[in-house]
């Protein structure tokens, strides 16, 4: 008993490392490292290529390519943040070239000041609920930020502005070229970013917390050119955050966390050699799920996938679809494998989930979220455990399809069903016209 506790604190503490790396690596690559390398390539070797007259197209050629990817691909919170983001690299060019006259420090402080209180403000922007409306409604809050700031200039009130740029605490960074004001909006934005990246581990997040540094970079740059290319390397940053967004939908399962069936089949396409497949799928579900409630369907699967993450041995799960999960163990026999998912079943199958209220848990979102007086529930709590049942296959030789190792996987998933749930089976892969068998538990 001692030690399977020790076993299974050993694969929570290595559940938790690979977590955290996991984490970090989704802050820092790619929009990290595209930040880092414009840092250390912009002062010396690429501040030619943002040279008039062609290098003013660069950032609208960005931000233009990015804002089309963010349409065809639907992430419009992006899209706020490019538009955002040409707006401001172009005023702060008008600004550059004299346009502004006495005003141009006063139209280069307002900037930076107002910069990353329009960029926290996409942090209010959900996604799922961005129409025309709200577009228009982003845009009219930029042009009237554009036109307060040209009646200022425009009546010799430049000096209001200015008075944005005095320090707050005169003995921190007094020699900085980005007023303070604007700076600890910038560190306040940046946490905000940083902690909603924690909590939904999302590259937008990620995206925008780094695209944020570079227009602080921008902001504080010594000379128009290197401006540019830091507003250029946050339109670069949020346009590969576009895409790793797409990847994420497409390859990943929101509800349980887990790799979706995209990304099983790219995985199962690049199995070569010694390998095994289990399926796994969730007893009597449709079961539960009428019984509770889609709510507490959706907390089963995800408590599942948790379990599922700590799979030993080689073993990598994934959502398959529905209730039903599949693992891969790569350079492994399903008889190794079957040590593993024994573990897996048996854990799964030892955890308390509760259910906190039959009513509760059948009610609609709409309902629960705008019913003023709560409906008194039949059952406050129930305490139950869900059981699994566990399918396991590997190929005869190097030359089976990987169809065929899952498809006998699922047969044994099925005979585990039949045999009573709650258990595990291996099926060798059938060969046309012979039939090569073996049942396991």
């Amino acid at each position: 008993m001692a030690d399977v506790s020790s076993s299974r604190a050993r694969r929570r503490g290595d559940s938790m490392k690979s977590g955290l790396s996991s984490t970090l690596r989704q802050l820092v690559i790619p929009d990290g490292a595209l930040l880092a390398a414009a840092a250390l390539l912009l002062p010396w070797k690429l501040q030619a290529i943002f040279a008039p007259p062609g290098g003013e197209f660069i950032a609208l050629a960005i931000a233009a390519a990015g804002v089309l990817l963010a349409w065809r691909l639907r992430v419009p919170r992006l899209m706020l943040m490019l538009f955002l983001l040409l707006v401001t690299e172009r005023a702060s060019m008008w600004a550059w070239a004299g346009h502004a006259g006495s005003g141009e420090s006063a139209v280069r402080i307002a900037l930076a000041v107002l910069l990353p209180l329009n960029v926290a403000v996409l942090l209010l922007v959900d996604d799922a609920y961005v129409d025309c409306e709200a577009f228009a409604w982003w845009g009219g809050l930029i042009a009237l930020q554009s036109v307060v700031i040209a009646v200022i200039l425009g009546t010799g009130e430049a000096s209001a502005l200015r008075r944005l740029g005095r320090p707050l605490i005169p003995q921190i960074l007094p020699g900085n070229r980005v007023p303070q004001v604007a700076a600890f909006l910038f560190l306040a934005s940046g946490v905000a970013f940083l902690l909603a990246f924690l909590v939904t581990r999302k590259p937008r997040e990620s995206g925008l917390f780094w695209s944020l540094c570079a227009c602080f970079l921008a902001v504080s740059a010594s000379n128009p050119r290197l401006a540019a290319g830091f507003f250029a390397a946050a339109g670069v940053i949020v346009g590969a955050s576009v895409i790793e967004t797409a990847y994420l939908v497409g390859y990943h399962d929101e509800l349980t966390g887990l790799p979706a069936r995209r990304a099983f089949n790219q995985a199962a396409a690049a199995l070569d050699g010694e390998y095994a497949i289990a399926m796994v799928d969730v007893d009597h579900f449709k079961r539960f799920n009428d019984t509770f409630g889609h709510d507490a369907g959706d907390q089963v699967l995800r408590m599942v996938a948790s379990k599922m993450m700590e799979v030993g041995g080689s073993g990598k799960a994934f959502r398959y679809g529905g209730e039903e999960f599949a693992i891969v163990f790569h350079r492994a026999t399903a008889e190794e494998a079957l040590e593993h998912a024994e573990v897996l079943r048996g854990l799964i199958g030892e955890t308390k989930f509760v259910v906190r209220g039959l009513d509760r848990s059948q009610r609609t979102r709409t309902e629960r979220r705008y019913r003023h007086r709560p409906r008194k529930l039949r059952k406050q709590r129930l305490d139950t455990h869900v059981t699994v049942s566990i399918g396991l296959a590997e190929p005869n030789d190097p030359a089976t399809p990987v169809e065929d190792v899952v498809r006998a996987a699922d047969k044994a998933l099925y005979r585990a069903k039949e045999r009573g749930r709650n258990r595990v089976e291996m099926q060798a892969v059938r060969r046309p016209r012979a039939v090569v068998g073996a049942d396991h538990h």
